[in-house]
């Protein structure tokens, strides 16, 4: 659930699961006191990139993240594609087997890691919904919603800032590097725009689908710049008169994605195209028009026109001597494929709407910027399951049965833990859920953190937690977990969902364009924190000596 506004999901009748665990657990049972571990992280000196300086002047470094953009989706429409995603796909470095090294894949964490470089247990985010304090006092956190910094011009609406970041990102790295240097981070989503940004006070902006409005907050601000307001006022309402989100799939591809119309879609009846703002609006009474709005491919496009307006207004990109940073992220393809599936027909649309508008973004940037000015990345911050509906494979909606099954075993638990002295609640937990055949992983926190050998997924889950902030279902007991592959729980009633440690959501796209990157395919493994030092090293900007992302090959095959 999302904390201080309004949700585009709610429309659909369902909640993200990645954001609810930590909510849901503390309906389960009461938690277990503990001391919080202080804290171990925190950003070490900065190095030289390796391999000197750039070839070329890089002036802006570009850090595009496709929201929920899982590793195949580009090369199943790639015959149709364009605009930008054809360009980048045909001229850039692409690493086809880029997956994501931690659990719990969700928005924060994932952006926490593109950003910083490190594993989110050491950015600290461990999950987009998380627990702090103890007991009674224990209370949910939204990552970066931040009640002390209200948004700039709005009272009564909190605001947000890069307070629970534990480590400085790519942008702080470019200010430590110049000081006047310009920093400009834009998405729909606040989370995206506050964590790409790092710790800087930079041009941050987000929407908000309460105000309907590109909004930002006192901890970068106390005024909107009046591009900004002319921009809102201007701009934002003239998608009013097009209350109406079309097919442009061309005529003979649909076949495609999947069909149009189905059941556990959306909200089980506005499944096909044409879909109407007046038809599926969630309460006539009040002017909801920007909630039905956020779950359309058009905010994406809203979101890279402003971030054309921000580099010019903010000159990023176009002095010599200096490297700025622009980050953009995109948010509406987690939006639509929550809602319909990633590979939906709306999913479809909505990919080839933003190829179109990313072949635009990228024409600009060649004229504002010039094309030997720039380097760019663009990734995901994690993938997607397909609908079990949709899954050759087979898989399962949990529903209340499943439910009531897990709060017993809970309470199994907590009685034998109460029995045996010598047990802890959490060992006496993960030996109860495995015995449930719809609970996947599932290991204490003790184990994951005490340093002895994992598998595989328990390594996934190891980067993904932060002890004093419980964020997955039963963090707060001491254990990690995750259904088994191709389930969602009971909180998905239509759609899909992410979160798992499988392939399937930690599978993304990363390609490399620029002065420095040969194009060209890369097959061997690699992990899309990478691409915050191979960023700083085609930039030659300095970057801490301890991260654990790499810089990337950059030759091709």
């Amino acid at each position: 659930m999302r904390f201080g506004s309004t949700m585009t999901r709610a429309r659909w009748g369902r909640w993200v699961l990645g954001s609810t665990m930590a909510v849901l657990a503390a309906s389960l049972l009461p938690s277990p006191s503990a001391a919080a571990p202080p804290d171990r992280w925190s950003s070490n000196r900065l190095v030289a990139s390796p391999g000197g300086a750039p070839q070329s002047e890089v002036r802006l470094v570009v850090f595009l993240v496709v929201d929920q953009l899982r590793g195949d989706l580009l090369d199943r429409y790639r015959g149709l594609f364009t605009g930008g995603f054809k360009r980048l796909m045909d001229e850039g470095l692409s690493f086809t087997s880029a997956l994501h090294a931690h659990a719990h894949t969700e928005t924060s964490p994932g952006h926490a890691a593109l950003s910083t470089g490190v594993y989110p247990s050491r950015a600290g985010v461990p999950s987009n919904v998380w627990r702090e304090g103890e007991g009674s006092a224990r209370h949910p956190v939204y990552n970066v919603v931040d009640p002390d910094v209200p948004l700039v011009g709005i009272p009564g609406i909190p605001g947000a800032s890069p307070g629970v970041l534990r480590r400085e990102g790519l942008a702080d790295w470019i200010m430590a590097k110049n000081p006047e240097a310009r920093v400009v981070s834009i998405s729909a989503k606040d989370r995206a725009a506050v964590l790409m940004a790092g710790k800087t006070r930079g041009d941050v902006y987000w929407f908000n689908s309460q105000v309907g409005r590109f909004v930002t907050s006192t901890y970068y601000r106390t005024e909107n710049p009046a591009w900004l307001d002319e921009f809102n006022l201007g701009f934002m309402p003239r998608y009013r008169a097009d209350s109406l989100w079309a097919s442009t799939i061309p005529a003979g591809t649909e076949d495609l994605s999947s069909p149009d119309t189905a059941s556990f879609e959306g909200d089980g009846v506005h499944t096909y195209f044409p879909h109407r703002y007046q038809e599926e609006r969630i309460d006539p009474a009040t002017d909801d028009f920007f909630v039905w709005f956020e779950g359309t491919p058009m905010l994406d496009q809203a979101t890279l026109m402003l971030a054309e307006l921000a580099l010019r207004e903010t000159d990023a990109g176009t002095q010599e001597g200096r490297t700025d940073f622009l980050s953009v992220s995109l948010s509406q393809t987690d939006r639509v494929g929550h809602a319909f599936g990633p590979l939906s027909r709306e999913q479809m649309d909505n990919l080839l709407r933003l190829d179109r508008s990313l072949g635009d973004f990228l024409t600009f940037l060649d004229d504002r910027v010039g094309r030997e000015n720039y380097v760019l990345g663009l990734t995901a911050d994690h993938g997607v399951m397909t609908a079990p509906e949709r899954n050759p494979m087979g898989g399962l909606r949990l529903g209340p049965e499943q439910r009531s099954l897990l709060q017993q075993a809970l309470d199994d638990a907590a009685r034998a833990a109460n029995q045996d002295s010598t047990a802890s609640l959490a060992s006496k937990l993960v030996d109860h859920l495995r015995g449930i055949p719809f609970v996947g992983p599932a290991y204490t926190q003790e184990t994951l953190l005490g340093g002895e050998p994992l598998d595989s997924l328990g390594v996934l889950f190891r980067h993904a937690v932060v002890p004093d902030r419980p964020g997955g279902l039963l963090s707060v007991y001491g254990v990690e977990m995750w259904w088994s592959e191709n389930t969602v729980d009971w909180t998905i009633v239509t759609g899909t969902t992410h979160g798992s440690p499988f392939y399937y959501d930690r599978w993304v796209p990363l390609i490399l364009v620029g002065e420095g990157v040969v194009g060209g395919i890369v097959d061997s493994p690699v992990r899309p924190m990478d691409l915050a030092p191979t960023l700083a090293k085609l930039a030659g900007v300095p970057f801490p000596d301890d991260l654990d992302g790499r810089p990337l090959p950059l030759g091709g095959n």
